[in-house]
């Protein structure tokens, strides 16, 4: 066995919001936990769009904190292919634009102000299960013993493999290409959602305000070439803009794997497909699911054998019990909308027009599960579910 100070309880793989929430609940509960960070720096590169709705920071225990918040959102219009856009807006703020780089740095020094070890530039290679425990093995080949592994290192992540679990499918992977526009027209208080084989097929494209003159505009799609849908975009709605930045990146639908533990090991977030189907967005949830995994991971790690196993099985339990049916019903939709044609869609954004204020009433970014039950149950929408079949069956064969 290696040094007593190669040896920790909890080693947290990944430094963001998933992974410092797993390190911060971990050390809460006195465990020595390490948490390692494969880049130079926590929060970058960063990939996010950056939008969280203000029920899910609460859920996270957060409060739009100055440090990371860029500008609050009241709702959201969507373009279908053809015709006038929809508005679903509130009254109060419901969501909030944030920097995800300064958020992912304000949760990592929590995770360090209780304890926990923070090391950059430290890449997590292998996973191993040896007599004397758990062992990972490093970029560098260095080695560090824990009694518990939480792996938060994101998609493409195959320590699960090594650890005997499932991974997601990362072929249900969207390509994604975002810019940071300046110079545009003033921004409103809502987020701008596209959608149409012209714009993103299969998908959709977003403009998300980040200050008066600035928002962040991206899409992701599997069929087509991303940079010329985007350009197109922009020369579409915003010809005088000026590209400021340009990140690319993945969107992450394939839904969540099977099982997230193993002995002494836990995985959480992106690796594990805790992500919504529908948008790919995993902050909240990841976050929730994060500080699920600490809590049990420092448990586990304080006991042996079944007794451990039980608090691994335990958060499996809790994070699908929290998320699951939503999960599940998210998936659907995905599945139904992914080989919509424009007119399909057209009439589908017809009926949504027509229930608005439902929307507006019932509609969560986080858990929408039940508003896409609801949707589901309208005499209109079960009437285009002959040409949504239609629409899948040459979406397979096209």
């Amino acid at each position: 066995m290696g040094s007593p100070s190669d040896h920790y309880d909890v080693v947290t793989v990944g430094a963001g919001v998933a992974g410092c929430e797993a390190a911060l609940e971990a050390s809460k509960k006195n465990a020595r936990v390490l948490l390692l960070e494969e880049h130079p720096q926590v929060g970058l590169p960063s990939h996010c769009s950056g939008v969280v709705s203000l029920k899910g920071l609460e859920l996270l225990g957060l409060e739009a904190h100055s440090s990371f918040s860029q500008k609050l959102i009241h709702g959201a219009r969507f373009y279908p292919p053809h015709g006038e856009p929809i508005e679903v807006r509130k009254k109060a703020p419901v969501a909030l634009i944030l920097n995800r780089m300064k958020l992912d740095q304000f949760l990592a020094k929590q995770a360090v102000a209780a304890g926990a070890e923070l090391r950059v530039k430290t890449r997590a290679s292998k996973f191993q299960r040896t007599s004397d425990g758990n062992l990972l093995t490093l970029g560098e080949g260095s080695k560090v013993h824990s009694e518990i592994i939480v792996d938060a290192s994101g998609a493409g992540s195959r320590l699960p493999e090594q650890a005997g679990l499932q991974s997601p499918d990362w072929a249900q992977i969207l390509p994604g290409l975002q810019y940071e526009l300046v110079d545009m027209k003033e921004q409103g208080e809502v987020v701008e959602l596209f959608f149409g084989s012209k714009r993103a097929p299969g998908f959709f494209a977003w403009s998300i305000p980040t200050g008066k003159n600035s928002a962040r505009v991206g899409l992701a799609s599997k069929k087509g070439n991303v940079k010329k849908f985007l350009d197109d975009l922009v020369k579409e709605q915003w010809p005088k803009a000026a590209v400021d930045a340009t990140k690319s990146g993945s969107v992450l639908v394939a839904g969540p794997i099977s099982r997230c533990w193993s002995p002494g090991f836990i995985v959480v977030g992106d690796a594990a497909g805790q992500v919504k189907q529908t948008t790919g967005g995993g902050i909240v949830m990841g976050g929730y699911c994060g500080k699920l995994a600490g809590i049990a991971a420092a448990s586990a790690a304080a006991h042996h054998g079944e007794e451990s196993e039980r608090f691994l099985r335990n958060y499996d339990s809790l994070w699908r019990e929290k998320f699951g049916s939503d999960l599940r019903k998210m998936g659907l939709a995905r599945k139904l909308f992914a080989g919509l044609s424009d007119e399909t869609l057209d009439r589908l954004f017809s009926v949504l027009r027509d229930n608005v204020s439902e929307i507006e009433e019932e509609g969560d970014m986080d858990f929408q599960g039940k508003i896409i039950t609801r949707m589901l149950k309208k005499r209109k929408v079960a009437a285009l579910l002959p040409r949504v079949a239609a629409d899948a069956v040459k979406a397979i064969f096209s």
